[in-house]
């Protein structure tokens, strides 16, 4: 997958800003795809970026994210301390100036919250930041892995990671393209890059 072209790096953003956008991955090769496709919009739009590496993904495959002519986004990626998840180390995020927030993946990290309180803590903390996004106009989105999904499934419970977002977006890997679907976000539903 090359790099996006300015076009659709606009594409794409345009309709999740101010808004907290779940993006649901089934496989690793989407993963892979996707958050080369984020990285290369930050850099095409261009855009200041924080990564909220959860299990040092991007870290590790940084050399296979970044596409050399254009190098990486400015930005920043964060780690979290091995150990279980204080929300309110989570904060800053906030506050950061950053245009855009990526967080991947909100499986980690909800797993890292393992009570009621904690968990309950996380899905406040994802409520302010979608609260945050919409006051500053900036983007936040957040990978979340999804064995299954269907049409009838798409209504979430108040329980499941996706209800926590504004925006859910499904995606596919077919012939080397990322697909991305979300209702009445593009033409058709869904956007090929």
């Amino acid at each position: 997958m090359s790099l996006p072209t300015s076009e659709q790096a606009s594409r794409f953003l345009s309709p999740l800003k101010g808004s907290l956008t779940i993006v649901l991955l089934h496989d690793a090769q989407a993963r892979g795809a996707l958050s080369r496709f984020l990285l290369g919009c930050a850099s095409r739009m261009p855009l200041e970026a924080t990564v909220l590496d959860v299990d040092a993904f991007y870290c590790a495959s940084m050399a296979t994210l970044v596409d050399e002519t254009s190098g990486a986004p400015k930005g920043e990626a964060v780690l979290l301390p091995d150990r279980e998840l204080e929300v309110p180390a989570l904060i800053p995020l906030l506050s950061s100036k950053r245009q855009l927030l990526v967080i991947d993946d909100l499986n980690s990290l909800y797993s890292l919250a393992p009570d009621g309180r904690r968990s309950q803590e996380l899905t406040v903390f994802l409520r302010l930041l979608s609260y945050n996004a919409g006051l500053n106009g900036s983007w936040a989105v957040a990978t979340a892995y999804r064995a299954n999904i269907d049409d009838d499934t798409r209504v979430a419970s108040q329980r499941s990671i996706p209800a926590v977002g504004d925006i859910v977006v499904d995606t596919d890997i077919k012939d080397g393209s990322l697909k991305l679907k979300a209702k009445g976000l593009w033409p058709g539903d869904e956007l090929r890059v």
